[in-house]
């Protein structure tokens, strides 16, 4: 075995084994973690790719909340988009750094929101949508699409990469009411103003801009987020293959020394994540591993979160135009309210005065 293939395979395994994972050389697999250790892993990996945003935090402090701020019978979410460059963007990269499981960048096409409080302008959480996975055999099984409808109909379906409150909101179910956000009409009109006259890379056409479908992986098997949450969805659960484990620890640039340069061009594509996962398993193959490398061993739920009454009709492409869900803003604070708060609210205020405040 080349000295520098033997070298990078050393730096590999032992970028794994900082985060509590080993491969076992006998069996071509990567040893199983329990539930303790992935969420450790996790861990381990979010200060890696979460903690940038700490140097925004003295920008950042006006909008975060105490909990004597907060009425949890009014808190009443608006949203504001991020910008490149502005406080907003600020403001979301120090919102992340509260995020214990590693959260990328996003890929392609991105929507990020910020979600503040009407009643004293704080920070309830954020949400981002990103382009969704080329290739989903969950997903793809769910619509029942064919690949023309799907190579048409994909344009209309964003994931939501990461979503969620923070403190002091987390306390009091905030990040379901992030969710439900997520189904406020602006969203979608957001969505119609940026890609309105768009032409797509891959095919060099202008497709409708309309967002009818959204979806999401939980981080740990299935997610209390969107347990029993007003129109989204459990659907199963993935495989358990991921590229998090080499990409967020070092590893990543150690494999890409091994993958033809050619490779690199399919990523102008709007390939997505998948391009990714295609790339490593070359660099993988070239340096003598194993694919089962990406095989981290834990499974992520799948959700949906459709925004038209004709969600699959609309992206099989047997109507044209998606008929959306009538959701008004205020229906689905209400819904929040009334579903998750009411009842709670005692136990949800006592959580609440616990909670660390922030200085």
């Amino acid at each position: 075995m080349d000295k520098e293939i033997k070298k990078a395979r050393r730096k590999i395994l032992k970028n794994l084994r900082d985060y509590g994972v080993k491969w076992d050389s006998r069996k071509l697999k990567l040893k199983p973690l329990d539930a303790d250790g992935l969420r450790a892993m996790q861990k381990k990996l979010s200060q890696v790719t979460n903690l940038s945003g700490l140097k925004f935090e003295k920008q950042a402090q006006p909008y975060v909340a105490k909990p004597h701020e907060i009425d949890i019978l009014k808190v009443k979410p608006y949203l504001v988009q991020v910008r490149d460059g502005d406080y907003t963007s600020k403001i979301w990269s120090y919102a992340l750094t509260n995020w214990s499981v590693p959260v990328s960048a996003g890929y392609g096409r991105r929507l990020r929101f910020l979600v503040f409080d009407k009643q004293n302008e704080k920070l309830i959480g954020v949400f981002g949508l990103c382009d969704p996975l080329i290739g989903s055999v969950i997903r793809d099984n769910f619509i029942g699409w064919n690949r023309e409808q799907k190579h048409e109909r994909l344009y209309n379906c964003l994931t939501a990469y990461i979503l969620g409150a923070v403190p002091p909101y987390n306390k009091i179910l905030g990040s379901k009411l992030v969710a439900l956000t997520t189904m406020f009409p602006e969203v979608r009109k957001v969505f119609r103003e940026k890609y309105k006259n768009n032409q797509t890379v891959i095919s060099d056409k202008h497709k409708i801009p309309e967002l009818a479908f959204i979806d999401t992986y939980g981080a740990f098997q299935k997610s209390a987020i969107y347990t029993k949450l007003l129109n989204w969805k459990f659907v199963d659960y993935t495989k358990g293959q991921s590229h998090i484990h080499l990409t967020a620890n070092g590893s990543w640039e150690t494999v890409k020394k091994f993958v033809p340069e050619e490779r690199f061009d399919t990523y102008k594509y709007g390939q997505g994540s998948n391009w990714k996962l295609r790339t490593l398993r070359v660099g993988l193959e070239n340096l003598g591993f194993d694919e089962e490398l990406l095989s981290i061993g834990w499974k992520r739920a799948y959700y949906v979160c459709p925004l038209a009454t004709n969600w699959r009709e609309f992206l099989t492409m047997t109507h044209k135009k998606p008929k959306f869900l009538k959701y008004s803003e205020k229906y689905l604070i209400s819904e929040w309210r009334n579903r998750w708060v009411n009842d709670r609210l005692e136990n949800l205020q006592i959580k609440l005065n616990e909670s660390t405040e922030i200085t």
